[in-house]
């Protein structure tokens, strides 16, 4: 595919936050296309009012900068809360579609900006969320996609609204064109709503990660600094790590440290407090991405250490890839999407068997195995997930390009 226009309009992931598939996928697709990447108008970073006062400015002023080349980056004015978190369910059943439907305009009136200064005409749409429904047909699109990577009705803090959110899901799915979903359990509920739903896991930045491998790679200070064995974790410290388990494990190895690496945004709480008090506990902080091969080759033993409960349970970890590229020996809790990954991973059914795994996979770091994970890492690229998508999305396309012949 080339030569195509995408309006990516994203509702999570700011440009600079953590890399996700957002980020992945559409710094690919710029390769050969152009990209107009909106930024979500509110982050969890800070609070509601910071964050409009933050971006009232781009309300008022629209603007846009030129990431690399064909890759434009836009804020976008922050969005209206939804405050699901603390109204009942009977309000919000009246207040989410029309808080919806306000943020809508806001969108739509940056993204036109967006395309009559970048002189942008029958582009793809590109969606991240059903509360974005009311861009459909806003923009001459040619097809719009709506990529699910999380099933938001499972969050814990949805439960009392998951109804009113599957319903709007449901409905979202099968109006678009196509449905990408980054776990087989969201490809197989969305692919009964729409015929055209494609699994499209997360992948890997192979060349990136593998650097782990090298020898002469630098190790930075700060675990330099850490006395082996490493027992490690690198990404986002968030909602979905099963603290609980963390400090099972702290205390199982005192004579391990156990070192995470990512910004700390963890459930705050008895167990919590508890991890930051003990001694072999070290928390590194947010680190660039490249810089990541760099700590993990520090890591004896890697851990997914996620919470089996909610959306979760119907997740495809970002690690996994990663660590296997990275040729780390590593121990996971049971999530359904990990187990076609058994060779190449220890997988746990609780949290006795998770500490206990540790310990064989501390001496399961021989070549076979090594190349055993890189192996499989290597059929799991970006590059590859792009590839796939191009396909769909050319085949597509030549559709929708013979209607309007």
């Amino acid at each position: 595919m080339k030569g195509e226009t995408i309006l990516c309009v994203e509702s999570a992931s700011r440009w600079h936050s953590l890399w996700r598939d957002s980020q992945q996928i559409m710094s690919r697709i710029a390769a050969q296309n152009r990209v107009l990447y909106f930024e979500p108008g509110r982050s969890n970073d800070g609070s509601v009012l910071s964050e409009m006062g933050r971006n009232l400015p781009y309300f008022v002023a629209p603007r846009s900068w030129q990431e690399q080349e064909n890759l434009y980056i836009i804020p976008t004015p922050s969005s209206l809360p939804v405050m699901n978190r603390v109204l009942p369910r009977s309000i919000l059943r009246v207040t989410m579609p029309i808080v919806s439907r306000i943020n809508a305009r806001i969108l739509i009136r940056q993204i036109r900006w967006a395309m009559k200064t970048l002189h942008v005409s029958r582009p793809i749409l590109w969606l991240y969320s059903p509360s974005q429904r009311d861009l459909i047909g806003k923009f001459g699109e040619k097809l719009v996609c709506y990529f699910n990577y999380d099933e938001h009705a499972d969050f814990e803090h949805n439960a009392h609204i998951k109804d009113l959110i599957r319903k709007s899901d449901d409905q979202f799915s099968s109006r678009v064109d196509i449905v990408w979903a980054t776990s087989q359990a969201q490809a197989e509920r969305r692919k009964a709503l729409n015929p055209n739903t494609f699994f499209v896991p997360n992948g890997v930045d192979f060349e990136l990660f593998n650097r782990a491998l090298t020898a002469n790679l630098p190790l930075p200070a700060d675990i330099a600094s850490i006395r082996r064995p490493i027992i490690g974790f690198a990404g986002w410290l968030g909602y979905h790590i099963d603290v609980a388990l963390l400090v099972g494990i702290a205390k199982a190895y005192p004579d391990y440290a156990l070192v995470l690496v990512g910004p700390e945004e963890l459930t705050k709480g008895a167990d919590r407090n508890e991890l930051l008090s003990l001694p072999n506990v070290h928390l590194l902080g947010r680190k660039e991405r490249t810089e990541l091969p760099n700590y993990l080759q520090a890591f004896d033993v890697a851990l997914m250490p996620w919470a089996l409960r909610g959306h979760i349970l119907s997740a495809y970890p970002l690690k996994l890839h990663e660590y296997l590229a990275a040729g780390r020996s590593s121990v996971a809790t049971a999530l359904p999407e990990l187990h076609p990954y058994r060779s190449v991973i220890r997988i746990a059914e609780s949290h006795d068997d998770f500490i206990q795994q540790i310990q064989a996979a501390m001496q399961d770091n021989g070549p076979a195995a090594i190349e055993a994970r890189v192996a499989v890492a290597r059929e799991n690229t970006w590059d590859q997930r792009v590839a796939e998508i191009y396909r769909v999305l050319e085949s597509h396309l030549r559709k929708e390009e013979g209607i309007h012949s």
